[in-house]
């Protein structure tokens, strides 16, 4: 692997990321009524603006009819992962990485006003799982946060695959290293999505290394240094999408399939949100613009096989987008699709990807 060939899939992977979530996020949700409405379509196949009126959120975007491109919290936590990796020179635990969240929790006030409410309420959920890991405070009976209501009154989620994607980056063609690092940063999981995070830092790496597109999905359920073996939940639905894949007859088919499979899942189960995007690289041999687009089509169904509404796509598709932008470098993606995701993240939220991504690559590998 030469050094422009290993920075171009470093950042192929951070703008993919991106670029999936912006994609994705233009329609996350949507009802078919509302798809029609506003896309005058059932099926995402084109990187979209976002409306004028399309609204804020903490977990969404930060600016009204933000430009096409401007990511979600997705591609806030993931850059917030390499910049701590930056800040520490190349080292991370989860210690540092809960000491990030802390302070970026605390340091609200030197964003922006118009960002200030907004990333209070994006970041405190980091920031309690980040108290409660590092044993800084209780978390009290009866308040509904988001670690109570994750380990005592649900299942295992998504937090460390919309936060870590980048993990994988640390080691290239070392899957193995990758997953057992994962698996430790990805605190504020529980359960197999802790498996699932670990499993996409594994694929993330061999992909890194120079694996194709099957390799790379092989590295990520082979790759099991705690033995879980057949007992492995992630495993198990992995081989399942895998299988729905290699029966589809085309993308749009293989999307009601996976909807079918899938339906019952939550829509943050990470069996959905990692299983979605391997299935799509499955199937089209690692295709950059056709993983996306199946990705942002994850949806639900009713009994006749009709769109009810899209799932959690900027999740599924910014997934999907860093796996192939580790596959195949920056050159995966359609140039203005890369221009105009660098340009909207920098105005929006002053996250200057291209320059993380080379900082990134100094401190771990330079």
């Amino acid at each position: 692997m030469t050094k422009p060939d290993l920075y171009s899939r470093i950042l192929g992977c951070m703008v993919g990321n991106s670029i999936g979530d912006a994609f994705g996020a233009v329609v996350e949700f949507f009802s078919a009524e509302r798809m029609q409405k506003t896309i005058g379509s059932l099926w995402l196949d084109d990187f979209l603006p976002y409306s004028p009126d399309f609204p804020t959120d903490p977990y969404g975007v930060w600016q009204v009819g933000p430009p096409r491109g401007a990511g979600t919290d997705d591609t806030r936590n993931n850059q917030i992962f390499a910049e701590c990796v930056i800040r520490n020179r190349g080292f991370i635990n989860s210690q540092l990485l809960a000491i990030e969240y802390i302070e970026r929790y605390r340091d609200v006030d030197q964003l922006p006003p118009a960002h200030q409410a907004l990333a209070e309420r994006h970041y405190r959920w980091a920031y309690d799982w980040s108290c409660a890991y590092l044993g800084m405070r209780e978390m009290p009976p009866g308040e509904p946060t988001l670690p109570i209501l994750q380990a005592g009154n649900t299942f295992p989620m998504l937090a460390g695959l919309i936060s870590l994607a980048f993990a994988g980056l640390l080691y290239c063609g070392e899957p193995e290293r990758a997953y057992l690092k994962a698996m430790e940063l990805a605190y504020n999981d529980i359960g197999y999505a802790k498996d699932a995070t670990a499993m996409l830092a594994a694929m993330i790496s061999a992909a890194l290394g120079g694996a194709d597109a099957s390799e790379m999905i092989r590295a990520g359920l082979e790759t099991d240094p705690h033995h879980f073996g057949e007992n492995r939940v992630m495993g198990q639905w992995i081989k399942r999408v895998l299988g729905v894949a290699g029966a589809a007859a085309d993308d749009r088919a293989l999307v009601q399939a996976l909807a079918r499979e899938l339906n019952p899942r939550h829509v943050f189960d990470t069996v959905d949100i990692l299983g979605v995007p391997v299935a799509a690289l499955a199937f089209t041999g690692g295709d950059p613009v056709r993983s996306i687009t199946i990705a942002a089509n994850n949806r639900d169904l009713d009994a006749q096989g009709q769109l009810v509404r899209l799932r959690d796509v900027d999740c599924s598709a910014g997934i999907a987008g860093a796996l192939v932008g580790a596959l195949h470098g920056i050159k995966a993606f359609p140039p203005d699709w890369v221009r105009d995701t660098l340009a909207a993240n920098k105005a929006v939220y002053g996250i200057d990807i291209e320059r993380n991504a080379q900082r990134f690559y100094d401190v771990v590998y330079g």
